[in-house]
């Protein structure tokens, strides 16, 4: 069972090689750092002959297709690279609560379904407005604050005003492709990364969609599975929209109001989630919460 590990980062290069460090020694790890950090203190990473750093890197604009863009390096670079048995997406301020034994063998054990979690958005109501906004020029890395910014958010609601509603629902290439959300953090086999991504390089309107869309990150990659040969593979979420957190099945996130940083104070809770990684944890803040994360590892029998 090998495994590739997808790693979003833009922070703490201390954290993300204890993170690389703690994960399985067979592992490999494709990394995108942000093209606005500066990728001098991420290079001692690639010495690790088991850690590719993308060489194409993204200016990553929060809610826009930039984060679709690189996920899709990421997988581009892991399957080129492979074969991988499983695709795992973290982030580089993640950090593994199961021992690497555990890790190992809950992926062996998966068969051919897919650690991929969605729910339906098209009979949510109002849970899914944002979803009903087009986001035009979402893309461009406009500072809040700045004219051209308020310029753009002050176009979206002008034609959101006037009655236009970015449908839940589209058809493309004979498929009638209706929305699903999930989390950003999953864990599929290289058969659907590649059916993904050949979806992202030959559908255009497909891609056009989401490039108009809220967090296409947390959409994309489950619209195309849902409605797909793959659907029956992935965690459907029945009924009503709650939240974030009941979509995200790898990882514990705190995400009320913001996501918190986690300290040792957070370990009873993350006890006793269940889940694979935490989020978010980071260089001094989280020092004692990690050293206790490595110790239960280090003892864990699985």
């Amino acid at each position: 069972m090998t495994l590739a590990f997808l790693i979003s980062a833009h922070t703490d290069p201390v954290h993300l090689a204890r993170l690389v460090k703690s994960l399985p020694e067979d592992a490999g790890f494709f990394i995108h750092v942000d093209l606005k950090t500066d990728l001098t203190p991420f290079l001692p990473l690639a010495e690790d002959p088991r850690v590719h750093l993308l060489r194409r890197r993204i200016n990553v604009v929060w809610g826009s297709i930039r984060q679709v863009e690189y996920q899709m390096e990421l997988i581009r670079e892991a399957l080129s690279t492979g074969p991988f048995h499983r695709l795992i997406a973290i982030s580089g301020l993640d950090y593994p609560l199961w021992s690497n034994a555990r890790i190992v063998e809950f992926f062996s054990h998966l068969g051919d379904r897919e650690l991929l979690q969605g729910i339906r958005m098209t009979h949510q109501g109002t849970a899914a407005a944002n979803y009903r906004r087009y986001r035009w020029l979402n893309a461009h890395p406009w500072k809040p604050g700045t004219m051209a910014n308020q310029l753009r958010v002050a176009l979206q609601w002008l034609i959101y005003g006037a009655g236009f509603r970015k449908p839940l629902s589209f058809r493309s290439q004979g498929v009638e492709y209706h929305l699903h959300k999930g989390a950003s953090w999953w864990g599929i086999s290289g058969e659907l990364a590649a059916y993904v991504l050949h979806e992202w390089d030959t559908n255009k309107r497909l891609v056009n969609y989401f490039s108009t869309a809220f967090c296409p990150d947390e959409t994309f990659i489950q619209t195309v599975a849902f409605n797909s040969r793959f659907a029956s593979r992935c965690l459907l979420q029945e009924g009503r929209y709650t939240s974030l957190a009941a979509l995200t099945p790898l990882t514990y996130i705190d995400y009320d109001p913001v996501i918190k940083v986690l300290t040792e104070e957070d370990w009873p809770v993350l006890q006793q989630s269940g889940k694979m990684f935490c989020r978010k944890t980071m260089t001094g803040t989280s020092d004692a919460l990690l050293d206790r994360i490595d110790r239960e590892r280090q003892f864990s029998t699985l």
